[in-house]
């Protein structure tokens, strides 16, 4: 199976696909053609660890399904914190809401859905550089979350890395401890379109090649990031499906920044298991949903909350509009170009059309969400991030709760996270203000929420300060890398 870029050019194998992470024009990989169906119930009974397997040897078949058995059994191993096996981390609210589903990541190691994602990639790379008959040095590169920059950290080894992250994120002090990143004091936004306009640069790439090193592109975005979250999705079918004893399509219910479960999903229904309606929720002020009904994207530059990120281009948003297109990269640069002027109608009436078929997206304030939280926690003791509660806020806003489709909830990360929102709303004025170890510490104590390892050698007296931001640009940064291994060669 061959891939190519969301803007145009070649195809390329899929190894290419897996190792360059971002085609050479800066677009995202998409399966040239979709692979044949799925039988949801031939999954019925399968450990996460052959469901997986599975689905990627759908989309990767230059490795045989046996190799790919051999990848997820690693990943999955490196992902338990002693002989156990694996868990997969979906559980029914209560036994009294029989149709209501979490998908819970804050059990992995660290704390997100990232662990999976990096634990797939570190185990998956060996295998495709080898395929490709690579010699130079290995470079994990690239602007990330904070979330993947940690998890990278984690579990099985990684290549040598060179990663970015905006310094407005919620996990700064853990990023300071594990040394997992670089920050830099752009939006995340300005930092990845930077990144994809260096990766598109023949000029930069011969920096590589003169360095002898094979840069291996990661971040949002990536083939794998949304492969690991459609394999997620079929294992969840698969379970509600066989638990319910009946083959309805299930509902799911994301956050907007993580979007690759959405684009995974897309992929899940594209081998014909049965996704039904995804509800996507946001924080005020609202960007996505703004989109989505009139087809423009909304830029807002007030009542942005001080740790926001300023992503307001989903990456995955590229992946999932070039679907919505059919499929045409002109297109996709033409959206880009708007985007890039911030101004004029995106989609068309269309297209927005296409996108409201099977996403509904819905903004949410911050009362609105706290009481979520409050809520859910009141009803099943799971306690919920900010995100999660915008999404779950959103799904029970636009879909009245009258639906009879079982629904599965996607917690991508923990709510300690942002102790002081999640703990708000359940631990009110007892919760301490100003001190987020004793915050951390409250609502473990109060919830049971797992603590991860970075989150946990924090907690325990870690030496952690704010990094500071980076002077020069990326580009730069990294030109002065590269320059330093080749004076070492010297």
């Amino acid at each position: 199976m061959n891939y190519i870029s969301t803007r145009g050019g070649a195809p390329v194998s899929a190894m290419t696909a897996v190792c360059r992470g971002l085609a050479e024009d800066g677009g995202l990989f998409v399966p040239e053609e979709l692979p044949s169906p799925l039988d949801i119930r031939t999954l019925y009974g399968l450990s996460f660890e052959d469901t997986s397997a599975r689905f990627f040897h759908r989309f990767l078949p230059d490795l045989s399904l046996e190799t790919w058995r051999q990848i997820t059994r690693e990943a999955l191993s490196s992902l338990t914190m002693g002989p156990e096996e694996f868990q997969f981390p979906v559980h029914r609210l209560n036994p009294y809401l029989d149709r209501y589903y979490l998908f819970n990541a804050d059990a992995f190691p660290t704390g997100s859905l990232a662990d999976l994602t990096a634990s797939i990639l570190k185990a998956l790379w060996p295998h495709a550089l080898g395929l490709l008959n690579v010699r130079e040095r290995p470079l994990l590169l690239g602007v990330v979350t904070e979330d993947l920059a940690i998890a990278f950290r984690h579990g099985l080894e990684a290549p040598p890395s060179l990663l970015y992250v905006p310094d407005k994120g919620l996990r700064g002090l853990e990023l300071s401890l594990s040394k997992a990143a670089r920050v830099f004091s752009d939006s995340f936004d300005d930092g990845y379109r930077a990144l994809t306009g260096l990766a598109s640069d023949p000029a930069f790439q011969a920096h590589f090649e003169k360095a002898g090193v094979f840069p291996l592109f990661a971040g949002p975005g990536h083939l794998i990031e949304a492969l690991t979250a459609g394999a997620v999705a079929a294992q969840i079918m698969a379970a509600v499906g066989q638990e319910l004893e009946e083959e309805a399509k299930v509902d799911f219910v994301v956050p907007k920044d993580h979007l690759s479960f959405f684009a995974g999903l897309v992929y899940a229904a594209s081998l014909e298991l049965p996704v039904g309606m995804v509800y996507v929720g946001e924080n005020d002020p609202p960007s996505l949903s703004t989109l989505f009904s009139s087809g423009r994207l909304a830029f807002p530059k007030k009542n942005r909350r001080p740790d926001d990120p300023g992503s307001v281009w989903p990456v995955n948003l590229e992946r999932l509009l070039f679907e919505v297109s059919g499929r045409n990269p002109a297109r996709i640069l033409d959206i880009l170009r708007l985007a890039e002027e911030e101004n004029g109608d995106w989609l068309s009436e269309e297209e927005s059309h296409l996108l409201g078929q099977s996403v509904l997206v819905t903004s949410n304030d911050y009362k609105r969400s706290i009481r979520m939280i409050r809520t859910i926690y009141d009803q099943t003791d799971y306690l919920l991030a900010r995100d999660t509660a915008d999404a779950v806020a959103g799904w029970a806003k636009r879909s009245g709760k009258k639906s009879q489709a079982p629904v599965c909830f996607i917690q991508a990360r923990s709510p300690l996270f942002d102790a002081y929102t999640s703990g708000r709303a359940i631990l009110g004025s007892k919760l301490p203000r100003g001190d987020y170890g004793a915050a951390v510490r409250l609502l473990v104590e109060e919830a049971g929420v797992p603590v991860g390892q970075p989150l946990e050698e924090l907690l325990d007296g870690g030496d952690a300060a704010a990094s500071e931001a980076i002077v020069a640009t990326i580009g730069e940064d990294i030109r002065e890398y590269l320059l330093r291994g080749e004076s070492e060669k010297e």
